[in-house]
């Protein structure tokens, strides 16, 4: 006769998991020393990805600031031509001016002299003469002689009557033999346009 026991001899019980376990990694982590280092190593992955996010956030902000700085290098670069051009313009002008003032200040010495000896000579009368003419700027010394005392006296009106020159001065006038020496002094008078580029 064939028995069959019904009753599981030596069957292992059924043990339910609980449902608040973790994995075996997880627990080995959390259990004892290594959860130390795993809240230390919590820290250094954080503050590697965000390190990581500055940087690349960084970079992108130098990138940009390269690509500013050489725009306004390249700007700059232009504008110093410019300036370049400008100085060079106006050290021509400069120069230019310089010569015209030179050429102005020739014609108007030539000038000066020219008109100076043109009115002296129109002025002497008859019967007098000059023997030294001495010029220091504008004061101009005459000394001469005259056969008589109204030659002189004719001589000093007419220069007077000249717009050309101030009034005139006799400051000597002595009678030598048969002649009269004398000495005047005047000056020249300063045109009007040079008086107001002097007082300008």
């Amino acid at each position: 006769m064939i028995r069959i026991n019904l009753v599981g001899e030596g069957r292992k019980p059924v043990v339910a998991k609980s449902p608040t376990s973790r994995g075996p990694l997880l627990e080995e982590m959390m259990s004892g020393e290594n959860a130390a280092v795993y809240w230390l190593l919590v820290p250094v992955v954080l503050g590697l990805i965000v390190g990581g996010i500055y940087w690349w956030t960084l970079r992108g902000t130098i990138s940009d600031n390269r690509d500013v700085i050489a725009e306004r290098q390249r700007r700059v670069n232009e504008l110093q031509e410019i300036i370049n051009r400008v100085e060079a313009y106006e050290r021509e002008a400069a120069e230019l001016e310089r010569k015209i003032e030179v050429i102005t200040e020739l014609k108007d010495n030539q000038r000066g002299p020219v008109q100076m000896m043109d009115t002296i000579s129109r002025a002497l009368p008859e019967l007098l003469w000059i023997n030294r003419l001495d010029q220091n700027g504008e004061r101009i010394q005459i000394d001469g002689q005259a056969l008589n005392f109204n030659a002189i006296s004719n001589f000093i009106e007419a220069l007077d009557d000249s717009s050309l020159f101030m009034e005139p001065e006799l400051n000597d006038s002595q009678e030598r033999g048969d002649t009269f020496s004398y000495r005047i002094t005047l000056r020249i008078e300063r045109p009007a346009s040079l008086e107001e580029d002097a007082t300008s």
